[in-house]
């Protein structure tokens, strides 16, 4: 006579370890995000370091590199960069926000990423100290951002007990906040140095910082908690009405043609590190092989 098991069947199933699927089209929008800022960063570096040692201070029209040159001089002085780049933000920043809340080790994760943004910058200052190469310090950029943000929701997580929309009540919370101050609030002139992390080098209208230049804190990359945290906090907000099931909200369109993007989406981290020392070195290799024998660039 076989025996009956103590346990249910379809109560043993619960405790089977089940394969965790990614959501795509998180990785998809971090990944567009992701190669949109190299588009955008191969634009600044062409425009600033290289174009002038190809073409001179002038830009002179006729060859085909050289109005590829002008285009990005354009594009990077233009009025519309400013909008599309802080559309790309919202959407980079919003998707890190839903990561967070279906992640369970955002403080390690946050922490090793508050590691990984130190030496980043210690890097970029050598490389403007010692290298030579001029604007590159970044002090509290990108990776700063998002391990500050990081560990801040594992403490509101933490707080509020995990419970996924007491986290969003007090994320709905911050963005106003933050709007508050962003719209309605100046920093005097005595206000320390080290509040720049908090508040924009320029208010809403582009009038200057009172206490900071961004060229003395961070010649490089800024990404001030005001206005910028109300972008994760956004994706945080909205993740247990988006996410509360932890499923794709577009299985069916997920398929073989998103790999390539997703990929870059899902090594977002690696893919940004290494990005723009990919680049520099890149065309450096081409300025001097081909266009400036000898002369690099920088």
């Amino acid at each position: 006579m076989q025996a009956t098991p103590l346990i249910p069947y379809r109560t043993q199933l619960n405790y089977l370890p089940l394969k965790r699927n990614r959501i795509w089209e998180i990785d998809f929008i971090r990944g567009i995000c992701v190669l949109l800022m190299i588009l955008d960063h191969l634009s600044i570096l062409i425009e600033g370091y290289f174009a002038p040692s190809w073409y001179g201070s002038a830009f002179y029209a006729g060859a085909v590199g050289d109005s590829f040159s002008l285009f990005c001089r354009q594009w990077v002085n233009g009025d519309v960069r400013p909008i599309i780049h802080n559309i790309v933000l919202f959407f980079f920043f919003g998707v890190s926000g839903i990561s967070c809340t279906l992640s369970r080790s955002n403080l390690k994760r946050g922490a090793q990423l508050a590691i990984i943004a130190i030496i980043y910058s210690f890097c970029s200052l050598f490389a403007e100290e010692v290298i030579g190469i001029s604007s590159v310090t970044t002090v509290f950029g990108v990776l700063d951002f998002l391990a500050v943000c990081m560990l801040l929701y594992a403490f509101i997580s933490w707080a509020c007990h995990g419970q996924p929309y007491a986290i969003s009540t007090v994320a709905a919370g911050i963005i106003g906040i933050v709007l508050i101050l962003y719209f309605c609030y100046v920093p005097p002139k005595s206000t320390p140095k080290i509040f720049a992390i908090l508040f924009p080098s320029h208010d809403i209208h582009g009038v200057p910082s009172l206490f900071y230049k961004q060229s003395d804190f961070s010649p490089g990359d800024l990404f001030t908690l005001i206005p910028y945290s109300a972008y994760f906090f956004a994706g945080v907000m909205l993740a247990p009405i988006l996410y509360g099931n932890r499923k794709s909200l577009l299985p069916k369109l997920d398929g073989k043609w998103n790999i390539p993007v997703c990929f870059v989406g899902k090594y977002a981290l690696l893919v940004y590190i290494v990005h723009l020392v990919a680049l520099a070195g890149l065309l450096s290799l081409i300025t001097g092989l081909f266009i400036t024998p000898g002369n690099f660039g920088f």
